[in-house]
């Protein structure tokens, strides 16, 4: 009798579709549809309640000391540098940081000795000072009305020169009589090749000036953090600034 049964056709109950009228609303709403939708409504809905609880309850002088370690960057607690540095060397350890520290000091002085003696082999081959002892004596004072404007004084403006020439403590010709031995150059190409030359020499020589002195801050910033890190006890009297390094004292320790 039940295979009998089976075999019989069946009614197929099919799903009550959108109306015409309403077919500008979208796909017509089941059981299931909204199901789903009223839980999430008032999963939010509980979200939001126990939030505004926290809120009211809160305590103004509430502190943990995670929060000294932590910062709110766009709108996302994250972790400060210095928390990060602490974890590294604790998962490190502090001998294998010191080796670190020790190899990345030796780096930065052989770069910033290595871009040195560039810089006195351009200034020798481009005739950029005639004798170093001689530029060291030599100074040009220039009085201004006020502190203000001695610190946005501008060499190359002032003495209405290149700034690739304005740190020269001699023959420092004007825009102008640089334009005009440019335009008697024009028509020899040797010359006007050999002053590209001499051009790129200079530009070169202020970037590697430039950069002998960042690797002189890094190597500041190295020692100190190489010094902070022995032994001794010690207490910061400087920040850090204007990319110079913070500046520690040490307690003073009896020998013997």
């Amino acid at each position: 009798m039940s295979s009998l049964r089976n075999a019989v056709k069946r009614v197929t109950h099919k799903e009550r579709a959108q109306p015409q009228s309403r077919a500008h609303l979208g796909i017509l709403e089941k059981k299931k549809d909204y199901r789903g939708r009223a839980q999430d409504y008032h999963r939010k809905e509980a979200r939001i309640k126990a939030i505004q609880e926290k809120v009211a309850m809160r305590n103004p002088d509430e502190f943990y000391f995670g929060m000294k370690n932590a910062q709110v960057l766009d709108g996302k607690h994250r972790k400060t540098l210095e928390a990060k540095q602490k974890e590294f060397e604790a998962d490190v350890g502090l001998d294998t940081v010191r080796i670190m520290k020790t190899q990345d000091l030796g780096y930065v002085r052989m770069q910033k000795q290595r871009d040195a003696k560039k810089v006195e082999r351009l200034q020798s081959s481009l005739h950029f000072l005639a004798d170093n002892s001689e530029s060291k004596k030599r100074k040009h004072t220039i009085f201004v009305e006020s502190r203000q404007v001695a610190e946005n004084f501008n060499v190359a403006e002032h003495f209405d020169t290149l700034p690739e020439l304005a740190g020269r403590t001699f023959n420092r010709p004007r825009k102008q009589t640089v334009q005009e031995i440019a335009l008697r150059a024009s028509g020899s190409g040797s010359e006007v090749g050999e002053a590209r030359i001499r051009g790129a020499g200079y530009k070169e020589m202020e970037e590697r000036k430039e950069r002998v002195q960042k690797l002189e801050r890094a190597e500041a910033h190295l020692v100190t953090e190489k010094l902070v890190q022995g032994k001794g006890r010690k207490r910061k009297i400087k920040a850090a600034e204007n990319g110079q390094p913070a500046q520690y004292k040490w307690r003073r320790k009896r020998q013997g």
